[in-house]
């Protein structure tokens, strides 16, 4: 089996052993030294496994041992040439570069070593940080006192970002009394790295109390002195298959449910390749900046204590360095330079795989887990296909089949720019490398699928089953050997080849079929509490039925009652109206009747007394009374006259008068209700008329 990586393979896989101090447990990996760089291991299974598993052999880009430092992985990994890459040469354009590490949870990607270093060394990330600014401090251009500066970097990102100097992002995280800064995520690190430690206050950490060793003052590289070159830091961490900004405000203000997650998208900029649209990025000026920026995105990471590890990832981390480049112009144009130009280096720490029975974990980090496995299985087969490809290539020349890099998130940010562009600008494929961490002495299952999946090569030695093949060779002679070989019968080795395959295969289906559980079990939690809410959203809905019926009923009784009130005002106005319309026209009537007493008529009623009477004689005043009286009793008649004729045009009108009054009586018998009392008319006064007719008799 060849060590040596194709030139077809999308990463240069490099494998790390993890230091342990476990002294109980046996060791399962054995490193196949050579007189080179060694670049096998083989896996041999525990004494105590009783399923007769193969022993495997795996083929690496090139294999470090426990012993190995900091420096020297740094170095040899292939880091270098990808910083020298992405700062691009004299006249040349940059290239983009990839560093991931991949292992099971506590084999030591981050807290240990590799990525962000321990206590008293320094990481992969940070010895990059420091060997980029070391060879562009004297050409770094000052965004934060050149606003020109500022506006064209701001204009020359493609990414749709939000771009701010380090210093106005810092001031906004660390000012003492800033409200609105920069928290802490719902899930703190328990025991996390010397970057990501959990503390009550966010004060300014002191960079010089920060590990300083391994040096990397002695490394140079190829850079063109004649550009000028700016730094922009970003960070963002894959949780749950989605994608959200550890730099944004969102990201420590809001809970986690109500963080906006960004997307992986071609812009208007960038129409031929995807980047993470929407980002906070950071322009740093100085190694100090960017360590603090490191650390306010490290701190906004999800982190969780397991059984397996103490500060488990549970998201997949990304920390992006877009290096901008542009040309100095001519002398004679002095002030004016090119455009921007822009290549990124992405590390990334992949959350490590585990088993649930291994961590114990339960509820969301369970969830959690499900989602890391699916995506790390994911990823597992396009390394597969990558290797696949490799392999064919090599023996028979065939057509290199698709990486299907698109089925999750994690593998779409980490395959789809290993590709060229056919825009209108071309650009190179990301040069990529991967370090796989292992723990010799950690757990055999894990390990095994981490390294099949990530190995650029593999070679299976069945062991022998004595009591199969005894039985096999005690049953069949020469003869019968030679005629099942001609009848095209499988060997042995062939059928033990193909169970390996059947049990590698069956391990890949357990691995699924967890992560199926998981899924299951998040998706029937979800169906409960959906159930829940629609159960409580049809209560409230009939409570909320019940009152507005309930207010209806009330508003209508108010408004009949209001209606009923209004007519009935509106009836005895009318009435009112009537009645005084009545009186007026009796009153009319009344006007023109002269009321007086007739004395005469009186006297006349005395005389006959009077002459009736037997001592009445007659005298001569008398009888000069008499003519008088006589004179008198004539125009009596004659106003008697009269007065009957006045009297009978009255009589006729008052019985029109009555007709009048009946017809009205009977209309406010339609109209009044039966709880109103009849008004009855009385008049003003009495009176007599000189027929002694009173208003009574009419």
């Amino acid at each position: 089996m060849d060590a040596s990586k194709p030139t077809t393979a999308l990463f240069d896989v490099y494998l790390r052993l993890r230091p342990s101090s476990a002294t109980d447990k046996e060791r399962f990996l054995d490193v196949e030294h050579t007189q080179t760089a060694p670049t096998h291991i083989t896996i041999h299974p525990p004494a105590n496994d009783h399923r007769k598993r193969a022993i495997e052999r795996f083929a690496f880009t090139r294999v470090y041992e426990e012993h190995a430092g900091q420096r020297e992985i740094f170095e040899s990994t292939g880091v270098l040439p990808i910083v020298e890459g992405v700062l691009g040469g004299y006249g040349r354009e940059g290239r983009d570069g990839l560093v991931a590490t991949l292992g099971v949870t506590g084999s030591g990607k981050v807290q240990s070593h590799t990525i962000l270093g321990s206590k008293s060394q320094r990481g992969i990330t940070q010895l990059t940080l420091d060997v980029l600014f070391q060879q562009t401090s004297p050409h770094l251009v000052d965004a934060q006192t050149s606003p020109t500066v500022f506006q064209s970097l701001c204009s020359a990102d493609v990414s749709e970002a939000y771009l701010l100097p380090a210093s106005a992002f810092l001031d906004s995280i660390y000012t003492p009394g800033e409200n609105g800064g920069f928290s802490r995520a719902t899930t703190p690190a328990l025991e996390a790295s010397f970057l990501s430690a959990p503390s009550s206050k966010r004060y300014m950490p002191r960079v010089s109390t920060l590990p300083q060793f391994p040096p990397v003052d002695d490394v140079n590289l190829d850079i063109d002195t004649s550009a000028d070159y700016a730094i922009v830091v970003s960070m963002y961490e894959v949780y749950n298959d989605r994608i959200f900004d550890l730099l944004a405000a969102s990201a420590c203000t809001k809970t986690p449910q109500k963080r906006r997650a960004l997307l992986f998208k071609p812009t208007e900029q960038s129409p031929d390749r995807k980047v993470v649209a929407g980002l906070r990025k950071v322009i740093c000026s100085t190694l100090d900046e960017a360590l603090l920026v490191l650390e306010t995105g490290l701190h906004e990471r999800r982190v969780a204590g397991t059984g397996s590890n103490a500060a488990s990832s549970r998201s997949h981390g990304f920390f992006c360095l877009d290096v901008k480049k542009r040309r100095r112009l001519a002398h004679h144009a002095a002030g004016v330079s090119g455009h921007w130009s822009s290549t990124t280096l992405t590390i990334v720490d992949l959350a490590g795989s585990e088993r649930a029975r291994t961590a114990k974990t339960a509820g969301a980090t369970l969830a959690e887990a499900g989602k890391i496995n699916e995506s790390l299985m994911y990823l597992g087969q396009c390394m597969q296909m990558q290797s696949d490809n490799a392999r064919n290539s090599l023996v028979t020349g065939g057509v290199e089949k698709m990486v299907p890099f698109r089925q999750c998130k994690l593998t779409e940010l980490l395959f789809s720019n290993s590709f060229s562009s056919h825009g209108a600008m071309q650009k190179a494929p990301q040069k990529a490398i991967m370090i796989v961490t292992a723990d010799p002495l950690g757990d055999f299952n894990a390990t095994s699928q981490i390294l099949r999946y990530s190995a650029l090569a593999r070679e299976v030695t069945v062991p022998r089953i004595p009591s199969v093949t005894s039985t096999f060779l005690s049953g069949t002679t020469a003869g019968g050997l030679a005629s099942k070989a001609a009848s095209g019968r499988t060997t042995p080795s062939a059928v033990q080849e193909e169970l390996e395959q059947a049990l590698t295969q069956l391990s890949r289906l357990q691995q699924e079929l967890e992560v199926t559980q998981v899924l299951l079990e998040e998706e029937t939690h979800r169906r409960q509490e959906a159930e829940t809410s629609w159960q409580r959203a049809e209560s409230r809905i009939e409570e909320v039925e019940a009152e507005i019926r309930e207010e209806l009923v009330v508003e209508m009784e108010a408004q009949l009652q209001l209606e009923q009130r209004r007519w009935r005002a509106a009836r005895d106005a009318e009435l009112d109206a009537q009645d005084e319309h009545m009186d007026r026209k009796l009153d009319l009537l009344t006007q023109q009747m002269t009321i007086y007493e007739d004395e005469t008529a009186e006297q006349e009623n005395e005389r006959p007394e009077l002459a009736s009477s037997p001592f009445a004689t007659p005298t001569k005043s008398g009888n000069k009374h008499a003519d008088t009286v006589s004179a008198q009793q004539d125009g009596s008649r004659d106003s008697a006259g009269a007065f009957a004729l006045k009297y009978t045009e009255l009589e006729d009108e008052n019985a029109v008068l009555r007709e009048r009054l009946a017809e009205m009586e009977r209309q406010k018998e339609h109209l009044r209700s039966p709880s109103k009392k009849i008004r009855v008319l009385k008049p003003s006064r009495k009176w007599l008329g000189s027929a002694g007719v009173s208003l009574d008799d009419l």
